[in-house]
């Protein structure tokens, strides 16, 4: 019920506040020049590639498939210039998605005290908590990506004895337990990296933000669940942008086509933002409402024998 209730609350809070999708979207409009700008020439790189690879040709009625080497020095340095062109964009991006980040998570907190948001004053305390949230999303990324590893241990020993046995027991075995044991992590630890900047943001400190993993933990299966609900919701935002891709493939390159893209993409890269954000805030407060109402009710207490003491 957690999950359902805080998937619920997310959407109603994103319908009530859409104004606030204004500041994801001026992040992403700010992204897509310098994207495409930086990946214009990389654009077909890799079906370039597979056609070079893989040539074929005629002769008589038999087809002839002529393989290439598997990758040229040449391609090998325009690849790697790829890899690095990506790990920049990705940083920038990280750090300016940050802002909105931080930016749409104390504009509902803000508009559930009942106060005004401008957007631009949220924007400049966005800015101001840039590299903190920035650093938030590293620490617990990389908590969360040795958390991931460490079962794939149990995957890669059957997996590796089925490709050295050539056993197709062994290797539906692999299979199976990537199914049983890494997807519902993924699932829980995404509902888990949820929270962890909005529990920055309420607290304001990063090692507070560390607490989304004690809070996950209690409430498993409703992390779980909702961990779930986030990616299939993220990934039916991202459907339609996705399907314009193909234009890159059928041989479209260059910094129009890539422009063209990323514009079509920002509206729902925007959206997308705001689901994640304001649903790991709501799942944080829906996992900790019964903590808070139990420190109201204590409170009350305090302040009720105070009053009766004249104090």
């Amino acid at each position: 019920m957690g999950a359902i209730n805080a998937f619920a609350k997310t959407i109603e809070t994103i319908t009530k506040h859409p104004k606030l999708l204004l500041i994801p979207l001026v992040i992403a409009l700010l992204l897509a020049p310098i994207s495409a700008y930086l990946l214009k020439d990389y654009t077909a790189l890799f079906t370039e590639e597979m056609q070079k690879n893989l040539e074929q040709k005629q002769e008589g009625n038999v087809i002839v498939e002529e393989y290439g080497s598997i990758i040229s020095k040449e391609d090998m340095e325009k690849f790697m210039d790829y890899i690095k062109i990506l790990s920049l964009l990705g940083v920038l991006s990280a750090l300016l998605n940050a802002i909105s980040q931080y930016a749409i998570i104390k504009g509902v907190l803000t508009a559930e005290k009942g106060e005004e948001y401008p957007i631009s004053q949220l924007f400049t305390e966005g800015f101001r908590n840039m590299i903190q949230v920035f650093l938030v999303n590293l620490i617990i990324g990389l908590i969360v990506l040795v958390i991931i590893m460490i079962p794939l241990i149990l995957v890669i020993i059957p997996l590796a004895a089925g490709a050295m046995t050539g056993s197709e027991g062994l290797l539906l075995a692999a299979i199976f337990l990537v199914i049983l044991i890494e997807l519902p992590l993924v699932f829980f630890l995404v509902g888990l990296g949820s929270m962890a900047v909005p529990i920055y943001v309420i607290k304001g400190s990063i090692s507070a933000a560390l607490e989304c993993f004690s809070v996950a933990f209690k409430n498993k299966l409703s992390t779980l669940a909702f961990g779930i609900l986030l990616l299939i919701s993220t990934a039916l935002i991202m459907v339609v942008p996705g399907s314009f891709m193909g234009l890159a493939t059928l041989g479209a390159s260059g910094f129009v086509t890539q422009l063209l893209l990323n514009l079509i993409e920002a509206p729902f890269q925007a959206l997308m933002q705001a689901v994640m954000s304001v649903g790991g805030l709501m799942l944080y407060l829906e996992l900790t409402k019964e903590e808070r109402n139990l420190e109201e009710e204590i409170l009350e207490e305090v302040q009720k024998e105070f009053n009766d003491f004249g104090v």
